[in-house]
């Protein structure tokens, strides 16, 4: 099967609207780091692999690949997606494959769009999903059959058609794409889609194929929870490790999945899809349900964990954690509960980048960051975001996203001396 000469995976974002959030490419599921499935399906469509990353996070991609993908860091000067590959340009060279880190494709597309490279002499093909409702993304501009533009993120009445751009772009010259984008000069989120028209335009219109199968991105902290379900589906048996000790009393209805020296007590209930890793202690009475658990857990007794997901070294004790993202690290106290759900029944928007976003999500929890310790007998209103490193201390109510490294105590919230 013909590969194509270069494959661009960028990962070198700043992952702003992630926030408290971080690292979104080495998000953990099903114990490996999210970027070890896309370069697991894509390294043999491709002759070399490119990985744009952030200077925080090159020492990581080169360890788990062993340097055999080159990482190239993208140059702090140039930020946003036209900035990530403009930073490749002294190391690809010909035809390329751009693809965005962070989306979750079934890459058996591949098959159809290199056999579709090979029956057609395309200078640009882009990928691109049909949607039935609003999707803050780009959108093609279609005449016939032929793309002649792109609108990023149009209002939800002047969409131009109903089929939004995926970051799957083959080029034949990736020197063309470099001329454009270095002609424009724009800094901004935009600039590559712009440069892409402008390349479309220049060419006389661009070919699409339509991809029709699942399609998950971590654009918001919210989607790690959409992304986490797509995996705990994939888990078909149930799988325990023999070094797994569950009493007799505790009920475990699969498909679940239960790590190295995981200990499950009295009375627990653990009802499927569930991934929960190595080391990681249910004590007694607990019920946890449609839930993604890390390593080294402690969920304490009379907890309840639902459709949830937990990073490493969560430590819990009488919680209802409902809907909610733990990043490694955080401790909650005693009867500390998440809300997840309005009266009104309405969905829960959240504050990014001092923008309300709709998450179109009826129940969404708390998200909070790595770290971060949260005193007995709070509460977290829907959709609420802490920072890392925070501190919430007793009996508060918490009604509105907290910065990192702040201690929030009687309602007032201070800066967090106590810092990591």
């Amino acid at each position: 099967m013909r590969k194509i000469k270069n494959i661009v995976i960028l990962a070198g974002g700043d992952s702003t609207r992630f926030w408290p959030l971080s690292e979104k490419n080495l998000s953990s599921f099903l114990g490996r780091p999210l970027i070890t499935y896309l370069i697991n399906d894509l390294k043999n469509y491709g002759e070399n692999i490119f990985i744009v990353t952030s200077k925080t996070n090159k020492q990581s991609f080169d360890s788990l690949f062993n340097k055999k993908i080159k990482t190239i860091v993208q140059d702090q000067s140039k930020p946003g997606m036209a900035g990530a590959v403009l930073t490749c340009k002294r190391e690809v060279n010909g035809e390329v494959l751009i693809l965005n880190a962070n989306d979750l494709l079934d890459f058996k597309i591949m098959l159809k769009f290199v056999d579709y490279l090979n029956n057609r002499k395309s200078r640009l093909v882009l990928l691109a999903k049909k949607v039935d409702k609003y999707f803050p993304g780009g959108y093609l501009q279609l005449k016939g059959k032929n793309v002649i533009g792109i609108v990023e993120k149009p209002a939800p009445d002047k969409t131009p058609s109903d089929v939004v751009k995926l970051t799957f772009d083959y080029l034949d010259d990736f020197k063309k794409l470099i001329n454009v984008l270095e002609s424009l000069q724009i800094v901004s989120d935009n600039a590559y889609e712009k440069g892409l028209t402008e390349l479309i335009k220049k060419d006389g219109g661009a070919d699409y194929l339509v991809y029709k199968d699942y399609w998950y991105t971590l654009k918001y902290p919210w989607h790690l929870l959409q992304m986490m379900s797509f995996f705990l589906s994939t888990i078909k048996k149930t799988k325990i490790n023999l070094s797994v000790k569950i009493s007799n009393k505790a009920v475990i209805i699969g498909p679940v999945y239960l790590g190295k020296n995981v200990k499950v007590g009295d009375f627990s209930k653990i009802v499927g899809p569930c991934y929960i890793g190595d080391d990681t202690v249910v004590a007694d009475y607990c019920l946890i349900r449609e839930s993604h658990i890390g390593k080294g857990c402690l969920i304490g007794s009379y907890t309840e964990v639902a459709r949830s997901y937990l990073g490493d070294n969560v430590i819990l004790h009488r919680n209802y954690i409902g809907d909610s993202i733990l990043d490694n690290g955080v401790e909650m106290g005693a009867q500390t509960v998440t809300a997840n759900f309005r009266f009104d029944k309405r969905t829960i928007y959240s504050m990014v980048n001092g923008h309300k976003v709709d998450s179109n999500m009826v129940k969404l929890g708390a998200i909070i960051g790595r770290g971060s310790k949260i005193g007995v007998n709070s509460s977290i209103l829907p959709g609420v975001k802490i920072g890392k490193n925070s501190l919430i201390g007793p009996k508060e109510v918490v009604t509105g996203d907290i910065d990192d490294n702040m201690f929030v105590f009687l309602g007032k919230a201070i800066k967090n001396k106590i810092q990591k």
